[in-house]
């Protein structure tokens, strides 16, 4: 069963600034019952917010433009594709992934971990940032800028997540979720370049390609931040511009625990976040982390080459244990347990 997006809960950013007690909300968004999404909307953010998004999104669309020779000195294979440029080496429903291109880099630190031994030993999180400098050198001032800013805002989320679970559990860190984002260095960003496509939906069939654009999977960090799509025409008119989803069945879909499929729209002057499985272990199911996909704007069969230059962009921030923090109750850090989360979503033979 599908249904609409009047399920998803918005706060303002003000309120949590202000410590106003904005728990309903977190146990309406993230807590444990049927109708829990785990995503959370934030409004009403500062104004800088627009542009920063703006910026970044559009050059997702120049990067993936890009002669291949240009984008393959980022990508980066002994992190196992997870800084640098990334597209056709995730695994999605049994095959790689080349519906989108996807580049990875801590936002908060340039060399996360200066351990020559801990960079071999975890190169996921611990490899120093690989920036595109002579081909596209500003999208590394532009992903550093707005993965701050969600960082900044993702903090104060964590005061009132944080504040909800010790309320429910005292046993809980008050401060748990705040300490992850303060002082973690696995924190990961994700400029995410969806590819524009052409096919049509088959005449006298059901549409079913739930999970075209980025199949089923769960969030493994403990707090994600993510921006509204832009939706971008690539047509060659020499400017990207964004524009509306023409497909209405087009976007970001979320499997509640209820098992119930919940189509969750994100306003673009919007932040969502949405909980992780760390956090889910660590508040002992308190706050959830649920299923998510995006599906593919799929042109009408009438016309099928209708959405041939319609892209789709966002960037996502992944606010995340440190490597020795242990997240499962066998006592496996988080370090140790993310290889083993990566192994669902990459061959192993790539290591």
């Amino acid at each position: 069963m599908t249904s609409n997006s009047n399920k998803v809960v918005v706060v303002d950013y003000q309120d949590l600034v202000n410590g106003v007690d904005v728990s309903a909300k977190i146990e309406q968004a993230f807590g444990a019952h049927d109708h829990c999404l785990g995503l959370l909307l934030v409004n009403n953010l500062p104004t800088e917010y627009l542009a920063l998004r703006e910026r970044l999104l559009k050059l997702a669309s120049t990067f993936a433009a890009l002669p291949e020779e240009a984008k393959e000195k980022t990508v980066h294979a002994v992190s196992r594709y997870s800084f640098g440029w990334s597209c056709g080496k995730e695994i999605m429903n049994g095959k790689p992934d080349v519906s989108k291109g996807s580049y990875y880099a801590n936002p908060l630190m340039d060399e996360p971990e200066s351990s020559k031994i801990l960079q071999e030993q975890f190169p996921e999180y611990c490899h120093p940032n690989v920036w595109p400098k002579e081909d596209l050198p500003e999208l590394e001032q532009a992903f550093k800028e707005l993965g701050m800013f969600v960082v900044g805002v993702g903090k104060q989320v964590a005061k009132t997540c944080d504040a909800y679970v010790h309320s429910k559990l005292p046993s809980f860190s008050p401060t748990h979720l705040q300490d992850v984002i303060r002082d973690s260095k696995t924190t990961k960003a994700r400029l995410l370049h969806y590819y524009p496509q052409a096919t049509g939906a088959v005449e006298g069939e059901k549409r079913d390609d739930m999970d075209s654009w980025c199949g089923w999977h769960l969030d493994h960090g403990s707090l994600t931040g993510l921006t509204s799509a832009m939706y971008v025409d690539e047509s060659d008119n020499g400017e990207l511009k964004e524009v509306s989803c023409p497909d209405p069945e087009a976007g970001l879909y979320i499997r509640n625990r209820g098992q119930e499929v919940v189509k969750a729209s994100i306003p673009r002057d919007h932040l969502a976040f949405q909980t992780g499985e760390a956090l889910q272990l660590a508040t002992r199911g308190l706050l959830a982390a649920t299923p998510h996909c995006v599906r593919g704007a799929v042109a009408p069969e009438d016309d099928p080459r209708r959405y041939a230059t319609l892209a789709r962009n966002t960037f996502a921030v992944f606010m995340q244990p440190s490597l020795e923090t242990v997240v499962t109750e066998d006592g496996r850090s988080f370090g140790e347990w993310t290889k083993e989360v990566l192994d669902r979503y990459y061959n192993k033979e790539e290591k």
